[in-house]
């Protein structure tokens, strides 16, 4: 995080000189009405009025012209750090969306954002400001001691009245925040599966669950309001009352002729001028509270070690091995140790009960989850060393659930390249088999999908997928339940999408409830409870199946489970 502010420091340091300009020339007033106060009111010389009186407006314009510079320079640095981070955030929050348990969420871009609004507004010069109270009661300790203690007595108690306030709405505004965000994801669930939500009646219970989880948030943020709300009032109180202390305590320095009435009324607005920082930090609690958490999550986001380049390796074959691989979550195993070798250009079908694992070693061997213990390869290296985003180019993945982006149908297959390449795409719709359903859609490949676009159906998005899975050829692809909504012109157009890749020697890995795809494979898998219970080629686990079942149905016992097999 540092890094990206570090690249800015020029920047910071211009709008810090803007700063200091600022300040000094905010003292304009208070050295003006010190001037008409012991020299015109005592001289009656207007000629000096007339000047000092167009020296303070000519100061004051010039400071409305340095305020406006370092507003417009803040502003300008916001757009480009949000610019210059947002590539990288959005890396690490993909990255960490791949977790089965995300530390971060889907919310760091609006961290981001948040971020840069306050670069572009007047709150970030509460912080650039602060750095001057102690020269303000320098000042004020100059004209005179008393008024400088009086103001620092008063910077003390100001100072501790915001640091009251912070305690005292930080944990409730946390929580507040935190229920907030829960909240919006889940209404943003349910709109998602708002079909499914209408048509079983849902709404009221869905209204109802948000409506008790954003009472929650409101509750929280009043208590935070409240409590601030008497402090905000005691600092307002406190403020009206040192201006008292402060001119009471001038007077009487007049009075007893150790200052004059100039210094009085001076000493009383630079102390005012003093403590406006603190003031609008307390104006501004929510949204520097807002800023300070948004910083948080980001550091603890970005603030980590940096992996060295992997070494450039050979473009893969596709051959898959796992060494006593093994993956948990807290202390649930899912996948237990697996030792396996599947050569290059094989093709394997996992089946199993709902649970089983099937997903979760989809996601092991294509290194979406990394494993808890063990290793899994490509060619013999460990998918650690391989630079993901070029191993990601001989990697086809179809997942259960087949998300789209908002664009063409095109860009979608072409995995949203930037310059399509239209011969790859039809290419691969060919082998997915669903070339010609595309040509019938409105605009063919143009075709604007999500959004205010064309609505697919749940075989169409899975074919589009598919062919999305194997664009460009790849070595490795792995279909999780590609046949899950597909009807029999689709299925027969998986089939053959098989034995295409079969063909191409491409290693397939595909997980199927349905057993009429099993015809095609070469090997089969069997997980159960994340063990697997079987593993072979395909005619002898059959085999071991069917023999199974009979012994099963003769003797009327449960199925045993074998002890975990290799695939070799």
């Amino acid at each position: 995080m540092i890094r990206f502010l570090r690249e800015f420091r020029n920047c910071f340091r211009y709008a810090m000189f803007f700063s200091m300009l600022v300040n000094v020339l905010q003292l304009t007033f208070s050295i003006y009405m010190l001037q008409v106060f012991d020299l015109v009111l005592t001289s009656y010389n207007l000629s000096t009025l007339q000047t000092i009186t167009l020296a303070a407006l000519i100061c004051l314009g010039v400071l409305a012209l340095l305020d406006w510079v370092r507003g417009r320079l803040m502003a300008v640095v916001g757009i480009q750090f949000e610019k210059r981070m947002a590539v990288s955030v959005l890396s690490q929050s993909l990255s960490n969306a791949n977790a089965p348990i995300s530390i971060q969420g889907k919310a760091a871009l609006q961290d981001v954002q948040t971020l840069r609004n306050f670069m572009g507004s007047p709150q970030i010069f509460i912080l650039l400001d602060f750095p001057w109270i102690p020269i303000y009661l320098i000042i004020i300790f100059m004209m005179h001691p008393l008024p400088g203690m009086v103001g620092i007595f008063g910077g003390l108690v100001a100072l501790t009245i915001g640091y009251l306030t912070d305690r005292a709405s930080r944990a409730p505004l946390q929580e507040a925040n935190a229920r907030n965000r829960m909240a919006v994801r889940f209404m943003d669930m349910a709109i998602r599966n708002a079909p499914v939500v209408h048509s079983m009646g849902m709404n009221e219970g869905i209204a109802q669950r948000w409506e008790a989880e954003n009472q929650k948030v409101i509750e929280l943020q009043t208590r935070a309001s409240r409590k601030v709300g008497l402090l905000q009032a005691i600092s307002k109180s406190w403020r009206q009352g040192l201006q008292v202390i402060i001119y009471g305590v001038g007077a009487y320095l007049t009075v007893i002729h150790q200052t004059t009435a100039g210094i009085m009324v001076a000493s009383a607005i630079i102390i005012g001028r003093a403590l406006a920082p603190v003031d609008q930090a307390m104006g501004a609690y929510r949204i520097l509270f807002d800023v300070r958490g948004a910083y948080g999550r980001l550091k603890e986001m970005l603030d980590v070690p940096t992996p060295p380049l992997p070494m450039e390796l050979p473009d893969p074959t596709g051959e898959i091995t796992t060494e006593n691989m093994s993956f948990a979550i807290g202390s649930r195993t899912l996948i237990t140790p697996l030792f396996f070798r599947m050569p290059a250009g094989q093709s394997l079908a996992i089946i199993g009960p709902s649970a089983a694992g099937k997903s979760t070693l989809c996601k092991l061997f294509l290194g979406i989850w990394p494993p808890t213990t063990g290793h899994v390869r490509i060619d013999s290296a460990d998918l650690a060393s391989w630079d993901p985003v070029r191993l990601g180019q001989f990697f086809g993945y179809l997942p259960q659930d087949v998300e789209l982006f908002s664009g063409t149908i095109a860009e979608n297959i072409a995995r949203m390249e930037e310059t399509p390449d239209i011969g790859k795409v039809i290419a691969a719709a060919h082998m997915a088999g669903v070339h010609k359903r595309i040509l019938s859609l409105p605009k063919g490949y143009e075709t604007q999908i999500q959004g205010q676009g064309y609505v697919l159906s749940g075989g169409q998005r899975q074919q589009i997928g598919l062919a999305r899975a194997l664009y460009g050829n790849p070595r490795v692809v792995v279909l999780d339940e590609p046949n899950a909504n597909l009807d029999n012109e689709g299925q027969q157009a998986l089939v053959q999408a098989v034995l295409n890749m079969k063909k191409n020697k491409t290693t397939l890995v595909l997980v199927t409830h349905k057993m009429n795809i099993l015809s095609v494979v070469d090997s089969i898998m069997v997980l159960k409870g994340g063990q697997v219970v079987m593993c072979g080629p395909r005619d002898e686990v059959l085999r071991q199946m069917r023999s199974q079942q009979q012994l099963q149905q003769q003797s009327g016992a449960p199925q045993q489970t074998p002890q975990p097999a290799r695939l070799t």
